[in-house]
Formats: structure tokens, C-alpha cells, sequence
């Protein structure tokens, strides 16, 4: 390839080392824990309690693994989470169902369990289901295989699960009772913040802050209008959030149209976006109904892209499920007692997409933890807590893990082992303690080195032509933006389809890289000669959606008129298709870097960055 100028200001990619100080951070959380952690310790205690009362302790502990639903969700819109997580209760009861039906025989076991951990870790990818994800889905079907419950049938158990499941939605959703809008002021202060961090960046930082920035800007729109099932009182709560977080739009666009003008944005914008972030500022607007957002990628949309080889849905649903079939047949082979523990660490090393070096710092925080939760199993087991004592250490356990889980993973595993290692037992007294907590412990460690052999086997697929492929629709969702901002229309369904299509494949090209950059070495070396492409094609969209917001900001058509003759000229639209079908071209065909004429002045410099970053490669035409 043709490196850029050494003055491009495109950063070198950086090279991921794996440290102990990683391993051993203590992080700020984005948000406050103690009451996820509140309402997650009561989703799983309580049913325990009520199986002690009612002198049934093991159906209690079968309800009370619905409430793994309580982990999910902290960040959506309480109606929104209801709805997300009651679809939870019913998959956590489909899962366990499936493994006690399959759990009499080896033969269906395997199977059940690893269709069930790949499509769980397919699905939780393409719709953004946040973490725990597919691992308690996937841990769930396991348990449900070596569930001793021979005098449950397997809809039974389904039922109860989901009863639990159901009881932990009424527990999430009763934070609407203190502060019903909490989940939106939080997206908006988490946009505003990665606004004003973008804003005051440094020009080596400023392509990683843009794009985080334009994500949390994304994210707080899906949450304030994607997550909302009704059109907002004009003049409520929410529609004053999103009259706010339409304010940071515009703010972000001038800021990316300053930077690309070498001028400093204005301190009275600068001031109003740490307002917004800081939600001292009570915004008075209402909203337009033409301001609503741009919208958001459908569901059918979502899953024909995920199913496509080589997307990141599809190559983590594909790692998970060797690796729980891998899991099954050795613990099988082995016939080691409980040996969904193995499939469970195989699994919680691959359902998140981690790169080589974040999975890595996973394996050794999950061993590590593993080994010293084992020792406070230990210790719980031997005071042997019995009735309303033994609810109450699993709802402190379940507590402290979610206080610490966004801390430090490493040090949350202590208590998820002890947790686990409780509720396996279910209050029995264990006359081998010993035993029973080196085998989890082995089991751990097995399962989170098969997990990163599978990494390292498939790691591969995701090729520099899956980024290519990528880049390609990233082009063609940039010359579409193009033409229609050529016309003078920002704010029509075709023009906002348009810019929400480039948003989106903006991010996805930055993620594809990612997972080809985090592989093996092989595969980063073969990613790395795309980084300066991927750079400018970011650069040169957000240049235009820039340009699509402030746009949108004008009240009358002159004013757009005079906007579009000031940016584009008289046929920047198709000066910039010329230029961009030309990098189609040797993208495609790698016989030449491609030459543009002329192209309006306000892209003139990412129009350069990108021409001079294309890779040069064997011929392989690919469809746009």
C-alpha cells in the first residue's frame, strides 16, 4: 500500500500488550451499582427464602435461577427493560427446559447444549444484549443437563425458572417507582461527556475520542427514541432530552467542522455541552417531531448482516459452539462430574468478541479468581448456612458481584465462584469440600484454555478481505449521504435512512478491524496495511454528517440553498462519486491508486487521506 503523508494525523495503530497492572485495575463504573446490586440480590434471595418457608428448598433454588434475568438490562428505559427482560425469563426457561429434556443422554446433551450457546451468543450480538449475554443462557442449558430433578419433568422446571425470571422483571422494573427517567439522564450525560472529552482532545487522541463520541451519540438516541415505545408529550421530560441531546449533535458537528478548519470551537458551546453532561441544565425546548432522530437499523436488517461469514455475530457464535461441543466431549471423555463448569469458562471467554489480548486478561482473571473464590466457597460451605442464613449469603454474594463486576472483573470472579459453588449445592451439607472446589477449580481452568485455543484456531477468518468487504459498504454508504446532502435534503426519510445507514457502517467497519486487528499475529498483520483506510473513511463520513446536522440546523430552504452552493458547488456531489467510485476501483481491482479531478474544498483533505491510504492487493472484485 501507499502510506499516507507522515503529516496526515492518522494515529500509528497502537500494539495491544497484555499487563498486570490491566489485570489488576480498579475501574470507575459508568454508572451507580448499589441498586442493580440491591434489586439483582432480591430477584435471587427472595424465592430461596420462599422455598425455606414453605419447606421446599429445592424448588426455591430452581426459581431462583430465573432470577440470573435481574443482571440484564440496567441500562434501558424501565418499560423497554420489562419488555427485554421478561423475553429473557422465557429464553432462561426455554434453556433449562432443553437441557434436563436432553440431559438423560450424552448423545443429546452435547448438542442441546451447544445449540443453545451459539445461538444465544449469535442473537445476544446482533440486537446488543449486554453482558453476562449468552454466558448464563449457555451456563443455564449446562446445569439443566446434570440437574438432579428426575421427579421434575422438563416443563416443570421450564415453569418455574420462568417464574423466577418473571419475579426478577417486576424487581428491575420498580426502579421506575424513585426516578422513572433515570436510564435516559444517564445516556445523555454519558453522550455529553464523550462530547466534551472529544472537544478537548489532543489531535493524536481526537480519531479514537470522534468515534466514541459518535457512538455514545448513537447509543443515547437508541435509548431515548429506539427504546421508546410511544411518541413523547411535546413538552415533557423526555422530549427536553432529546431536544438537549439533538444540542450536543449540532455541537459535535461544529466541533469536527473547526477541527477540519484548523479553528477552535466556540467557548460558549464548549460550556453548554459540559451543562448537558453534567444535567445541571434544564432544557426548556420542545421537541419537533421532523427533529426525531435518524432512526435505527431493523431487526431483519440486524440478522441478515450478523449471518453473513466473516460479521462478528456470526464468527462469535461460530467460535462458541465449537467450543462447547469441544467442552462437552472432553468433559464426556473425561468424565469429570458436572462438567458444564468447563463448557461455562469456554464459553464466558468467547460470547463478548474480546481480542487476543483482552481474553487473555479474561482467562487469567477468571483462573485467578476461580482459585481464591474456591477458597471462600470453601469456608461458606464449611459454616454450612442453612434456611433464611443461607438466602441472605447468596443475596450478599449476588450483591458484591455486581458492585464489583465493572470494577474489576478478576476480583468479581471471587464471589461469582462462591456464588455458583453455593446455589450448586443448594444448601446441602457437602461431605468432601475439598474435592468439590479443586474440581471446579480444574474445570475453570480447562474450559478457559479451550476457549482460547478456539480463539486462536478461528481467529483467522475475520481476513483483510472481511475488512475490505466493509470498507467497500462504508464508501457506498458515504457517495449515497453525498448525493443527497448535494441536494439540498437533510431531514426526509430517504435523507435520514441515508445518514443513519452511514452511522452504522461507520461503526462496523471500526469493529470488523478491531476483531481482525485483536486476532492471531498473522491476522493483524494482514488488518494492519487497512488501519490508514479505515481512518479516512471515518474521517471523510463524519466530515458529512457534519455538514447533514448543520444542515438540518437552517429554518429556511435559502438558507440550505446557500449552505449547499457553499459546500458542495455546483457538482461536489458528483465530484466526490467520481472520487470515491475511483477508490472503488483499485480497492476492487489493486491496479492503481486512484486519481481524482476535483472534489469540493470542505472534503478536500479526506478525499486525499483516503486516496493515498488505499491498499493495493491482488485483483478480487467484491460487490459493494
Amino acid at each position: 500500500m501507499t502510506s499516507p503523508p507522515d503529516d496526515s494525523g492518522i494515529p500509528a495503530l497502537a500494539q495491544p500488550k497484555l499487563k498486570l497492572a490491566q489485570v489488576l485495575a480498579w475501574r470507575k463504573p459508568p454508572m451507580r451499582r448499589w441498586t442493580s446490586g440491591i434489586r439483582a440480590a432480591v430477584a435471587m434471595g427472595l424465592p430461596v427464602m420462599a422455598g425455606w418457608y414453605l419447606g421446599n428448598m429445592p424448588t426455591g433454588m430452581l426459581v431462583s435461577l430465573g432470577g440470573f434475568v435481574a443482571v440484564y438490562g440496567n441500562d434501558r428505559p424501565y418499560l423497554n427493560r420489562a419488555i427485554h427482560l421478561t423475553i429473557l425469563a422465557f429464553s432462561f426457561a426455554a434453556a433449562i427446559s432443553l437441557g434436563v429434556a436432553a440431559g438423560g443422554s450424552i448423545g443429546l446433551a452435547i448438542p442441546a447444549i451447544t445449540l443453545i450457546a451459539a445461538l444465544s451468543a449469535f442473537l445476544c450480538v446482533v440486537f446488543k444484549v449486554a453482558p453476562p449475554g449468552a454466558y448464563l443462557l449457555a451456563l443455564t442449558c449446562a446445569a439443566g443437563t446434570a440437574l438432579g430433578a428426575e421427579h421434575l419433568s422438563w416443563w416443570h422446571v421450564g415453569l418455574l425458572v420462568l417464574s423466577g425470571g418473571l419475579f426478577a422483571v417486576i424487581v428491575q422494573a420498580s426502579g421506575a417507582i424513585f426516578n422513572s427517567r433515570r436510564p435516559e439522564i444517564n445516556s445523555v450525560k454519558a453522550a455529553g461527556a464523550a462530547v466534551v472529552a472529544f472537544i478537548t482532545a489532543n489531535a493524536a487522541s481526537s480519531d479514537a475520542t470522534r468515534h466514541q463520541a459518535a457512538s455514545a451519540l448513537h447509543e443515547a438516541w437508541t435509548v431515548l427514541v429506539g427504546q421508546q415505545p410511544v411518541r413523547p408529550r411535546p413538552d415533557g421530560r423526555l422530549s427536553r432530552m432529546r431536544a438537549e441531546l439533538r444540542e450536543l449533535h449540532m455541537i459535535f458537528a461544529e466541533a469536527i467542522n473547526a477541527t477540519a478548519a484548523g479553528k477552535a470551537i466556540s467557548e460558549q458551546c464548549v460550556a453548554r455541552a459540559r451543562l448537558i453532561a453534567s444535567q445541571t441544565l434544564n432544557a426548556t425546548d420542545v421537541t419537533n417531531p421532523s427533529h426525531v432522530p435518524l432512526g435505527r437499523v431493523s431487526a431483519w436488517q440486524s440478522l441478515r448482516e450478523g449471518a453473513r461469514p466473516g460479521s462478528m455475530p456470526f464468527e462469535i457464535g461460530l467460535r462458541v459452539a465449537l467450543a462447547a461441543a469441544l467442552s462437552g466431549v472432553f468433559g464426556w471423555l473425561l468424565n469429570l462430574e458436572h462438567a458444564y463448569w468447563i463448557t461455562a469458562s469456554a464459553v464466558l471467554m468467547l460470547y463478548q468478541g474480546l481480542d487476543k489480548t483482552m481474553m487473555f486478561q479474561r482467562a487469567i482473571q477468571r483462573t485467578g479468581g476461580t482459585l481464591v473464590g474456591t477458597l471462600l466457597a470453601g469456608a461458606i460451605l464449611c459454616l454450612n448456612p442453612q434456611g433464611l442464613w443461607f438466602a441472605a449469603t447468596v443475596m450478599a454474594l449476588q450483591f458484591t458481584i455486581e458492585i464489583l463486576i465493572m470494577r474489576n472483573y478478576g476480583v468479581a470472579v471471587i464471589f461469582i465462584t462462591a456464588a455458583a459453588l453455593a446455589i450448586a449445592t443448594g444448601g446441602r451439607t457437602v461431605d468432601d469440600i475439598t474435592a468439590i472446589i479443586s474440581v471446579r477449580a480444574m474445570d475453570t481452568a480447562i474450559g478457559c484454555l479451550i476457549g482460547v485455543c478456539v480463539f486462536l484456531a478461528l481467529a483467522w477468518r475475520i481476513s483483510s478481505q472481511t475488512i475490505k468487504h466493509e470498507l467497500l459498504r462504508a464508501i457506498a454508504a458515504t457517495d449515497t449521504v453525498a448525493r443527497v446532502l448535494g441536494s439540498g435534503d437533510a431531514s426526509s426519510a430517504a435523507a435520514r435512512a441515508a445518514r443513519r445507514d452511514l452511522q452504522h457502517r461507520t461503526i462496523q467497519l471500526l469493529q470488523t478491524f478491531e476483531g481482525a486487528a485483536g486476532g492471531t499475529d498473522g491476522s493483524r498483520r494482514h488488518a494492519e496495511p487497512y488501519w490508514p483506510a479505515v481512518v479516512a473513511t471515518q474521517r471523510l463520513a463524519y466530515r458529512l454528517l457534519a455538514v447533514a446536522w448543520e444542515m438540518e440546523a437552517l429554518s429556511s430552504d435559502a438558507e440550505r440553498i446557500a449552505l449547499v452552493e457553499t459546500r458542495f458547488g455546483k457538482d461536489g456531489a458528483a465530484q466526490i462519486h467520481d472520487g470515491l467510485a475511483a477508490t472503488v476501483r483499485s480497492l476492487n481491482w489493486g491496479t492503481e491508486l486512484p486519481q481524482y479531478a476535483t472534489v469540493p474544498a470542505f472534503v478536500q483533505t479526506e478525499m486525499e487521506l483516503l486516496r493515498r491510504s488505499i491498499v493495493i492487493a491482488p485483483p478480487a472484485p467484491l460487490p459493494v
